[in-house]
């Protein structure tokens, strides 16, 4: 059950309580600003402040300002949770889904999940639309796959960018369109993601999607995606460089 609903007055306090924290966190200057900013952030989220239990959660998580400890993490992300906080419902999700802070339970993570991706949280709808892609848990269900990918690719998510790449790639849940493909890569590939430069990559090396043979471009993209360890990446750059040098080589001697 949700907690009780602060009065007006309890929940300006826990307002100001959090954005001084929220400002100190920010500023970085010092340990005693670092230590004054945990206890507000406690201060106010013993006081119902949502943002404030979320954030509480994660810095038990991560050990900022705390000892780490997952368990307290868990505890603050459920209060955040019960609450209504996306983000808090999402982590929660997480952490059931690994066994993190609490005993794994798939299906507990799938409804946080759920609960989450219905606020459109990104996280929450790319993880969840995993599940239905890969049918893991879950009936095989690309409909629901796509339509959550878009909730998070909307919002910028690499991963999910990426996927719905793939997707257009290869004609799963959508008709093959390798023109949006294309597109969501490049979202992807922006935000750093390896697969997603790499196959953008591959793109410009083939001329795909609407795209000119460019393979100086495609050079480039099989570095980034290779210098970030993606194998493949790694092998058609070794092999393009093969190619240019021939490519080259054959301008001198044919001059």
């Amino acid at each position: 059950m949700p907690s009780q609903i602060p009065n007006d007055d309890v929940a300006a306090q826990a307002e100001a309580k959090y954005r001084e924290a929220l400002s100190l966190v920010r500023a970085e200057q010092s340990a005693q600003d670092m230590e004054r900013a945990v206890k507000l952030f406690m201060e106010a989220a013993d006081m119902g402040h949502v943002r404030s239990q979320c954030n509480v959660g994660f810095l038990y998580s991560e050990g900022m300002g705390v000892n780490k400890d997952m368990k307290k993490a868990v505890e603050y992300f459920q209060k955040a949770a019960d609450n209504g906080n996306a983000q808090a419902q999402a982590n929660l999700g997480v952490y059931y889904e690994q066994g993190n802070g609490v005993e794994k339970n798939i299906d507990t993570a799938i409804s946080w999940y759920e609960k989450a991706a219905a606020l459109r949280q990104p996280d929450a709808a790319f993880n969840l639309a995993l599940f239905y892609y890969t049918g893991e848990h879950v009936g095989k269900d690309y409909d629901k796959a796509i339509r959550l990918f878009r909730v998070a690719a909307d919002q910028y998510h690499p991963a999910a960018c990426y996927s719905l790449g793939l997707c257009y790639n290869l004609g799963q849940g959508v008709e093959k369109d390798d023109n949006m493909a294309v597109f969501y890569y490049k979202l992807s590939a922006d935000k750093g993601h390896t697969s997603a430069t790499f196959n953008l990559g591959l793109h410009f090396y083939y001329g795909m999607g609407g795209l000119e043979v460019d393979k100086q471009e495609a050079l480039e993209l099989f570095k980034k995606a290779a210098a970030n360890g993606h194998a493949k990446a790694k092998e058609a750059l070794d092999s393009l460089v093969a190619e240019l040098d021939a490519a080259s080589k054959k301008v001198e001697d044919d001059k």
